[in-house]
């Protein structure tokens, strides 16, 4: 798989829940001055985090600076259709990352105020979980 992670613990995990708790890291703007913030639990996968960057860089033409705070830690699983019962796990589809409220997940600097908005705009429509935006007051 292309988009895995160079290093993993366990190939295949069982599905957790997850609960609304508030991790301790990623409450906070660390080094840029705006953010996007989770006010929802909730699962981001590689695809959507590619897709934003992805918009990142066609509309603001690499203008910007970008920090992504989530990391793909949870392999999913997934059999080949019409397989028998039986043969063990299936093979890992994609990674995806766990997200609680409260998070920060992506920083930006090198941004004005009107092209935050207009990205905040584009980002919380890509993302299946409602996020506000945050400014680092100095």
């Amino acid at each position: 798989m292309k988009d895995a992670p160079k290093t993993f613990k366990y190939g295949r995990w069982f599905r957790i829940k997850l609960k609304n708790r508030i991790k301790q890291r990623y409450l906070k703007l660390n080094i840029y001055k705006f953010g996007i913030k989770a006010v929802e639990s909730g699962w981001v996968t590689n695809e959507q985090i590619k897709s934003i960057l992805r918009l990142i860089r066609i509309l603001l033409k690499k203008k910007i600076k970008v920090k992504v705070n989530s990391a793909l830690i949870v392999p999913i699983t997934k059999k080949p259709l019409e397989t028998r019962m039986g043969s063990g796990k299936g093979e890992r589809k994609f990674w995806r990352c766990p997200i609680d409220k409260g998070m920060i997940i992506l920083e930006f600097g090198n941004i004005s105020n009107e092209d935050m908005f207009y990205l905040y705009k584009i980002i919380a429509n890509r993302l299946p979980f409602f996020v506000k935006c945050i400014k680092k007051i100095y």
